[in-house]
């Protein structure tokens, strides 16, 4: 009865195991993140990204509060730290976003020309259907 059970454990290890590889690198950091950022002695003000991560390299673009590319996108997969940079053509504005990736939560520091502050993005995971509607 105990042999039994081991291998049932066994077993479920090893297909729980087989589900964690399939979440890959590119599946963690591609796709849409939208949060806030709080300058110092200023007002929350909301903030949506989108990282594209593929053959090692990391691009994408600011959709809001401007909507432009990074010129720069790094992430270290150890560490898990991801630093991004923009700048606003029109308005000369420079965007960068300094942070830790945790699950499916960017946190880090958000500096916007000579404002920082913190920054919380959150991944959608979710994208419900609008049939019937």
């Amino acid at each position: 009865m105990k042999t039994k059970l081991v291998l049932l454990a066994l077993a479920a290890a090893i297909a729980i195991a087989g589900t964690l590889a399939a979440d890959t690198l590119q599946d963690q950091l591609n796709g849409t993140w939208s949060g806030n950022w709080t300058p110092a002695g200023g007002v929350s003000d909301a903030m949506t990204i989108q990282l594209n991560y593929e053959d090692g390299k990391l691009t994408g673009k600011i959709l809001s509060p401007a909507a432009v590319n990074f010129t720069k996108a790094t992430f270290n997969s150890k560490t898990r730290l991801v630093s991004l940079e923009a700048v606003d053509a029109a308005s000369g504005k420079q965007y960068k976003l300094d942070g830790k990736i945790e699950g499916t939560e960017i946190k880090g520091t958000v500096t916007a020309d000579n404002k920082t502050g913190p920054a919380l993005l959150i991944k959608w995971t979710f994208f419900p259907t609008t049939k019937g509607y």
